[in-house]
């Protein structure tokens, strides 16, 4: 509140004032103050009589969702490496939005917790100067960057992405397409981009159809499989954002007759369990979902414990070829 107040050149009662919505205030005042809790990040602490200083003992951690069985596994290891230090985990879900993530990480931070986990790398600026102002551990998982807020955990998806696309190159194909989400989930968006730079390099193309506004599960899998091949049937490998779908397209196919490999390649993405038991094994980048959690919440817990943490912590990742390639 002191930094609100020089920033804005007024008292620190004013800027109680303000953020209470009491007292005689006019406008113009009023408008620099709330000008300056915008650009510094500021957050009200909610702690009612406690210290400036005080923490408690719960971590806040943001995922875009609980549905699908990434988030569950990176969960896994977040809340297994907490509740052994004695820590709890509270958790918000943003439903992609950029603008829900934000309210999360101001509602969150006012609580004052010891450490904040979010995911992913893109976030509005509000949200990026609260959490570059916490004072607190912050946390960006699931990509890594050069420059992050705070600590960055998880892996290079442009890599993984032109990990799969090369694998499909090796092995001949040449008409491609893509079933996914590449709008909110900035993950796959990443991932997509780097397989299309990769393709085109080669003088090929990869085919995209807008077919979703939610990441693809089974069933968006298997019908957006079937949509692909109606609007462009001499495709010969198709990509899908994640393994849950692309277990959905390997149905269609089996329902069809559409022989795999021999007819249509399909790759997916995290190589979940279920891919790995289907009637073919499905061809996949497989990630270290649960030590992405379990790294994310170590880091938080080291640089409580006053310990130096690396910014960057980069995961592998492992090719796996199955049978659908």
């Amino acid at each position: 509140m002191k930094d609100v107040a020089i920033a804005a050149n007024v008292s620190e009662m004013t800027v109680s004032r303000v953020l209470r919505n009491k007292g005689p205030i006019s406008d113009r005042t009023r408008k620099r103050v709330l000008q300056m809790v915008e650009n510094l990040g500021y957050v009200q602490n909610r702690l009612a009589g406690s210290l400036a200083t005080s923490r408690s003992n719960q971590v806040s951690v943001i995922i875009p969702s609980l549905v699908s069985n990434i988030f569950t596994e990176v969960m896994s290891g977040i809340t297994v490496a907490l509740e052994k230090a004695g820590y709890n985990a509270v958790v918000g879900i943003s439903d992609y939005s950029l603008e829900k993530e934000e309210a999360l990480v101001s509602s969150m931070i006012s609580w004052r917790p010891a450490g904040i986990i979010v995911s992913n790398l893109r976030h509005t600026q509000k949200t990026r100067n609260i959490l570059a102002n916490a004072d607190i551990p912050v946390i960006e998982m699931m990509n890594v960057t050069k420059d992050p807020i705070d600590v960055c955990v998880g892996l290079d998806q442009s890599r993984a992405g032109r990990t799969i696309a090369d694998h499909m190159l090796a092995r001949g194909y040449c008409r491609f397409g893509y079933v996914g989400w590449n709008v909110w989930d900035h993950a796959a968006e990443q991932r997509y981009q780097a397989m299309k730079r990769q393709i085109e390099a080669r003088s090929l193309s990869l085919f995209a159809p807008d077919l979703f506004d939610s990441p693809p599960d089974f069933a968006d899998g298997k019908a957006g499989l079937k949509t692909l091949l109606e609007m462009k049937p001499d495709v010969d490998a198709v990509f899908f954002s994640n393994d849950t779908a692309a277990t959905g397209g390997m149905v269609h196919c089996i329902e069809n007759g559409i022989k795999i490999p021999g007819r249509l390649a399909l790759a997916g993405f995290s190589g979940l369990e279920t891919g790995q038991n289907m009637p073919l094994k499905l061809t996949t980048v497989k990630t270290q979902r649960y030590e992405i959690g379990r790294m994310s919440a170590r880091n938080i817990l080291n640089r409580l414990a006053g310990q130096i943490s690396d910014k960057v912590v980069e995961l592998e990742i492992e090719l796996i070829e199955g049978e659908t390639s």
